[in-house]
């Protein structure tokens, strides 16, 4: 695998690190050469030991707080799937109302209605991506950071 595919893939691997940590990276990419010993078939290799060595410093993980994070992920997820059914109930009801009308209203209410409906259902969309990397990150930094009982 070449220097570029490689590049590509780690950076794919890694999707979910912020703005700095990106910056960071290309940084790290761009440094590399055939010398150092980075083995270029392994991208997944060389993204751990990237998160290893410069994104997860050394934390103490409980299993309290593991247990909190496991909370709030469920409660994020269930919130921001619950605001993207309701943009899609309320915009199928609004569509619903145009083919089968029982009580007066405007259609540019109606339009309104719809056009806020998928307001909230890209909004929703894009706050469970974000939601999705920074759950991601959290549990890899506990994984990497989790004691080794030995």
């Amino acid at each position: 695998m070449n220097k570029n595919k490689f590049t590509e893939k780690v950076q794919k691997q890694l999707w979910f690190l912020n703005r700095k940590e990106k910056d960071q990276l290309k940084q790290k990419l761009n440094v590399l050469d055939e010398n150092q010993n980075v083995d270029f078939n392994k991208p997944i290799k060389f993204s751990n030991q990237y998160l290893k060595e410069f994104v997860f410093k050394e934390k103490t993980v409980s299993s309290g707080k593991t247990f909190m994070l496991l909370i709030g992920i469920v409660l994020a997820y269930a919130v921001l799937l619950g605001l993207f059914l309701l943009g899609l109930i309320t915009s199928l009801a609004a569509v619903h109302y145009f083919m089968n009308p029982k009580v007066a209203l405007s259609s540019i209410v109606v339009v309104l209605i719809i056009v806020v409906a998928i307001i909230i259902m890209i909004l929703s969309l894009y706050l469970i991506k974000i939601a999705t990397a920074l759950f991601t990150k959290k549990l890899l930094e506990l994984k990497f950071n989790k004691r080794q009982n030995f």
